[in-house]
């Protein structure tokens, strides 16, 4: 069931409030984008005339205004993923899903195709987004589920599944005028259960520390009060393994790039 309607019986219903970008590339051989899309909201109900006119509107919205009496086959994929994504808005739904709207497009593209994601969102678009390019869809999220062989192994927002991985402390680099000293004092605080010493390529002689850190909010709340009573200078703190590739790993009984 999708939005309380049964996806057997009522099937039309349901694509006039589904938008859906499938992976694949499929399409009528020798359609042009704007024959395309329209067709896509034929599809979902609409009529000719009213699909027509929100084609071409909507493709002025992806970016393909220039191009929408391009045959489909002559586009990039980039211009290709544009043209799937202009399909799933052209009926205005209430839930977008695509399936790996990323592929395939470059670090450009991928800003703006997650800009306007980002927006229909904003619209109050409930936007599903199935992906491995972990790292640029979690600075988007606001809730990610991680599937494992068709299971769900965790859900809900990045930083709170982070925080249900007790197993796993948290592990933080830290650049500091004198690096040893903090690091003895955080070992004599308990609120660090390990660290090391990781020498920086770009500094001959200096070196970063790196903490294990079993309770992020108490080591943040503390962290100030130390670096004052030693006097110390900090220059950057940076989490390192709570990306949503880490947090997987971790899931799956691994280390953030290694084998299980």
């Amino acid at each position: 069931r999708v939005l309380g309607l049964d996806c057997a019986t009522r099937p039309l219903e349901l694509r006039q409030r589904v938008g859906y970008f499938p992976e694949v590339d499929c399409w009528i051989p020798g359609l042009s984008a704007a024959e395309f899309v329209q067709y896509g909201g034929e599809l979902c109900g609409m009529p000719p005339r009213e699909a027509r006119k929100r084609a071409h509107a909507v493709l002025d919205y992806v970016g393909l205004a220039d191009e929408r009496y391009r045959e489909l086959a002559t586009f990039s994929t980039g211009m290709r993923q544009r043209a799937k994504l202009a399909q799933a808005l052209v009926h205005k739904p209430d839930i977008l899903v695509l399936d790996e709207p990323l592929n395939g497009i470059d670090a450009g593209g991928r800003r703006e195709m997650l800009g306007l994601l980002e927006e229909q969102a904003a619209r109050g678009v409930t936007v599903l987004v199935s992906s491995h390019i972990l790292e640029e869809i979690e600075a988007v999220t606001s809730s990610i589920v991680f599937l494992a062989e068709g299971k769900v192994i965790a859900s809900g927002p990045l930083d709170e599944v982070r925080r249900l991985l007790k197993d796993h402390p948290l592990k933080l680099l830290i650049s500091a005028s004198d690096p040893r000293r903090l690091g003895a004092r955080l070992m004599e605080s308990g609120l660090v259960t390990g660290l090391s010493f990781e020498r920086r390529s770009t500094a001959a002689g200096s070196e970063d520390l790196v903490l294990s850190v079993p309770q992020a909010e108490s080591f943040y709340r503390a962290l100030p009060g130390l670096v004052l009573e030693l006097g110390i200078g900090v220059e950057r703190l940076v989490p390192l393994d709570t990306s949503a590739e880490a947090v997987f790993a971790y899931l799956l009984g691994a280390e953030p790039g290694g084998k299980p």
